[in-house]
């Protein structure tokens, strides 16, 4: 395996047309967004590169949108549009993909995601035909096992689990929170069924490539590039939907990783296929 370091990450994104970029760990962390990230962002804007922040929360893309406006102040021109693994999620559940009742397992914050479902959310298990989750009711205290009760009532009823975030952990700050992936994992290692939806799975990358081609933004996937700080779900879903991705070393693996012997170990681990070269950048620096 190449590691490809990159130093000018200008120059390098310069002959594609689209970004797909992630968003928590490399646009913000939560609490601000980075200052190398704005320049980025400006950058890109100048050499008319579309940036598509690609995301793996359980919300609307409308309501990630105010988020970065209003919570983190990022200028709403700096990039094209937003597509989050909770749009997908609903699109779905809307298409009676997993029936026509749900129960919510997640915080009365991601509320807003369910106003936009036209199927029945029952108050009970028995009522329900599958499970959506969202996330923890208090992600700041709570960790999976917290859950073991309710998931072990929703195996004996046979339930699907349809996830709406499949990232595991995210660092808000400097503190790492559980996300909906890691009850979802826990549900599956006790035999439950689960469906994820957004990042690495491919129904998010399809929706954004029909998107942007129906916009006239690119002809073929190849002038499209993905940013993300994740191996399990940026870059592995990136090299499955068959573009190339830039990894950056400064995000959630940020403590993880030493020297290049850890990155090489890192790919090694998670990527099920042979993958030639690695594209990796620090952080969002030009």
């Amino acid at each position: 395996m190449l590691i490809n370091q990159i130093k000018d990450l200008n120059k390098f994104v310069s002959d594609y047309k689209v970004i797909l970029c992630d968003l928590w760990g490399v646009i913000h962390n939560g609490k601000q967004v980075f200052p190398s990230s704005i320049d980025f962002l400006h950058r890109m804007k100048s050499n008319e590169v579309k940036v598509i922040f690609i995301s793996n929360a359980p919300r609307p893309n409308s309501v990630v949108r105010s988020g970065l406006i209003k919570k983190l102040n990022l200028s709403e021109d700096l990039f094209h549009s937003i597509i989050s693994s909770g749009d997908i999620a609903q699109i779905m559940i809307n298409k009676f993909n997993h029936g026509h009742k749900y129960f919510h397992l997640g915080p009365s914050k991601d509320y807003d995601l369910l106003e936009n479902i036209q199927i029945q959310k029952t108050e009970t298990l028995e009522e329900a035909d599958f499970v959506l989750c969202t996330g923890f009711d208090d992600d700041e205290q709570q960790t999976p096992t917290d859950y073991e009760d309710l998931l072990a009532a929703m195996k004996k009823l046979n339930l699907q689990m349809v996830c709406a975030n499949p990232d595991l952990i995210v660092i808000r700050g400097n503190k790492k929170i559980f996300c909906a992936g890691s009850i979802a994992v826990l549900y599956s290692d006790l035999g439950g069924q689960v469906k994820y939806y957004g990042k690495p799975y491919q129904e998010i990358y399809n929706h954004v490539f029909e998107s942007v081609l129906s916009e006239g933004l690119v002809e073929d996937k190849s002038q499209m590039i993905a940013i993300g700080d994740s191996i399990r779900t940026d870059i592995i879903g990136a090299n499955n939907f068959g573009i190339n991705s830039v990894f950056v070393e400064s995000g959630i693996h940020k403590s993880d990783i030493q020297e290049t012997a850890d990155i090489k170990k890192f790919f090694n681990s998670y990527l099920d296929q042979d993958t030639e070269q690695v594209n990796i950048i620090e952080s969002l620096k030009l």
